[in-house]
């Protein structure tokens, strides 16, 4: 390329490499789980869907989920929900994931309604010994993973009957990082640009008591530019 009139190579007069906002040159780490909320089950006594896919709806787009002790209905997702900015990709960041965990979001944790403690808990369960979990990278199968395998975040620790027959349950939410969470042998990269999703897959038709929310996290640490 020519030369412009007397200007040398690689001279800057605006100076605005002083002035980047975004330095990917100085990148910082951080402790950043990426994670994605999905319904399993809408209504109560329905079928889980085969398969659910995480990741494919971002922040800001509307997606059917539970919210406080009303019925999964559509909701603009906020980082309650997931950090994912851009549906199945994430331009401008690195992760480097260490492991999986998952959450459980019921609609009711106790009460004489159909929403019960017991069949709370037998959900969770019908859950994880029915389906499998799928990660992939572009076209490239990552990881083949029962459901069984991955723990949660909010596990079950106690369920009680009160005096007037009113079941209650108790879970443990918080359990943070490096708690509750399926470690990976070797750790997963995921580069900016690539296209990537998580899936939970069902044999047959698995039927749960009550409406169920599950939130996947890929435990690991963000690279951004500084």
């Amino acid at each position: 390329m020519p030369n412009p009139v007397g200007m040398p190579r690689g001279r800057d007069p605006l100076q605005a490499q002083n002035y980047k906002t975004q330095r990917a040159d100085l990148p910082e780490d951080l402790w950043q789980p990426l994670y994605d909320r999905a319904n399993i089950v809408a209504t109560a006594g329905g079928n889980i869907g085969n398969p659910i896919l995480f990741f494919t709806t971002p922040r800001g787009q509307s997606a059917t989920l539970i919210t406080g002790g009303a019925a999964p209905a559509a909701k603009v997702k906020t980082f309650r929900d997931t950090n994912l900015d851009t549906a199945g990709v994430v331009p401008t960041k690195l992760f480097k994931f260490v492991g999986i965990s998952f959450a459980y979001i019921h609609r009711q944790h106790g009460g004489t309604a159909a929403s019960t403690a017991a069949s709370n808990a037998a959900d969770r369960q019908l859950i994880a010994e029915n389906g499998w979990l799928e990660f992939w990278i572009v076209d490239k199968p990552l990881l083949y993973l029962p459901l069984i395998n991955v723990p949660a975040l909010n596990p079950i620790v106690a369920t009680a009957s009160t005096m007037n027959n009113t079941p209650i349950m108790v879970d443990a939410p918080g359990g943070g990082q490096s708690q509750g969470m399926y470690k990976l042998p070797i750790n997963i990269t995921l580069n900016p640009y690539e296209n990537f999703r998580i899936q939970l897959s069902f044999d047959g038709t698995v039927a749960t008591t009550n409406e169920v929310d599950v939130q996947v996290y890929l435990q690991g640490f963000m690279r951004r530019p500084s």
